[in-house]
């Protein structure tokens, strides 16, 4: 079985989606008095949507399961399908962007778009420039009833222009894993 590392590394001062949640904090910490030969330890300061993450639908639903509750063997040697849809900063991603992909998807799949975006994970636009779907493109992903849904952008939805469709999202059960790197 191949494995394929999508996280993103975490260090000191990377990006975050901004207030509320906080600045990325990695220092380390004094050597231990009570340990008598030399240590190496970190402090991690972060919030739960730091890094690549995975969520699922109680980021929207207080009743939604927690992650917890998704059982590992669920999220190994399910089949997955990439659609690579090239994509500018603050590009729309439309229904039609990934229908031209041609792959073919079965419910249950794990659906990764793969924009490219990924290379601007230590550039100041990475959250602020970022693609993002179209109403109608998330549409198409839930018509295809994936298990997870996945992409390299930090967004999937845009700030200026909201889609709303994370309510139908989660609604559905999908997992959400974001934002990949490779």
């Amino acid at each position: 079985m191949r494995v394929i590392d999508v996280t993103g590394p975490m260090y000191d001062g990377m990006w975050t989606y901004g207030p509320p949640y906080p600045d990325v904090v990695v220092e380390e910490i004094p050597q231990p008095e009570f340990i008598q030969y030399p240590t190496y330890s970190w402090r991690f300061e972060l919030g739960a949507q730091s890094g690549t993450y995975l969520e699922t639908s109680l980021h929207l639903f207080r009743e939604g399961p927690p992650l917890i509750e998704v059982p590992v063997q669920d999220l190994f040697m399910r089949d997955a399908v990439i659609l690579r849809v090239p994509a500018q900063p603050n590009q729309r991603l439309e229904a039609a962007d990934l229908e031209a992909c041609e792959v073919e998807t079965n419910p249950g799949d794990a659906i990764i778009i793969a924009t490219g975006w990924d290379s601007h994970w230590h550039e100041p636009d990475f959250v602020s420039d970022c693609p993002y779907f179209s109403y109608e493109a998330m549409c198409w992903v839930l018509g295809r009833e994936p298990f997870l849904f996945a992409g390299d952008m930090p967004r999937f939805d845009s700030w200026q222009e909201p889609q709303g469709f994370f309510q139908e999202f989660f609604e559905q059960g999908v997992l959400l894993l974001a934002p990949l790197v490779n």
